[in-house]
């Protein structure tokens, strides 16, 4: 008897479970020799058996974790032998996916500072960012240039959260963004974010050259 059209996307596979959302799959054609399904609730495409790796959830989900575990692209490279191209489109996905945290605090101290980087091909970057002097959660981050706008982004988004006082260097664009009473600029009070700007540039140093996303995977780790 010959297959039909019908046959390929009516019949219900009920041992096929989508990959994304756990329900039902039904058959959707055949591609090269290999059965493809369709899940009934997200309409995703995919196959229960993959010839590329990174396809794979699993080789994925173990690609974040040895991401958030400090280690560079070359390493997951050879750990996971895959190539450093597959592995920087695949963080650069999961980069995407990733939102930023909705705060609900007030009444906080924070600290502001400003990190310098290489991008691409010996373009000049700046990382300017905040994080809570309590829980060195970042709170905001801006690439680009260290110009007054992008640091204004940076310190509208603190001031929101009615700060009870913000630590910076003596940078003197910082004086006309912040309010003088709760502005500080005292030795030894940015020690937790220069702190961070040490673990930041191992991140980046490991990921040499560095890209835009790779600091985005930096300052998320």
């Amino acid at each position: 008897m010959p297959l039909t059209f019908a046959y390929y996307f009516v019949q219900i596979v009920a041992w096929m479970k989508c990959i994304y959302c756990k329900n039902d799959c039904i058959k959707k054609g055949v591609y090269k020799a290999v059965q493809e399904y369709q899940c009934k609730q997200c309409k995703k495409s995919q196959r229960s058996v993959y010839c590329y790796r990174q396809y794979d959830k699993a080789i994925r989900e173990q690609m974040v974790v040895l991401n958030n575990e400090g280690l560079g692209i070359c390493s997951i490279s050879r750990i996971l032998k895959m190539p450093k191209s597959t592995v920087q489109w695949l963080l650069l996905k999961a980069s995407l996916k990733i939102m930023p945290p909705v705060l609900n605090e007030q009444d906080q101290e924070y600290e502001v500072d400003e990190l310098f980087a290489c991008t691409g091909r010996k373009r000049l970057c700046y990382i300017i960012y905040a994080i809570n002097r309590t829980s060195r959660q970042i709170i905001y981050f801006v690439t680009g240039t260290r110009t007054k706008e992008n640091i204004a982004k940076v310190i509208q988004a603190l001031l929101l959260l009615h700060p009870r006082k913000i630590y910076t260097d003596q940078l003197p664009v910082f004086r006309y963004l912040i309010p003088d009473t709760m502005h500080r600029v005292l030795r030894h009070k940015t020690n937790r974010i220069e702190r961070k700007n040490l673990t930041l540039r191992t991140h980046l140093r490991k990921d040499y050259p560095v890209k835009r996303f790779v600091i985005v995977k930096a300052l998320l780790c």
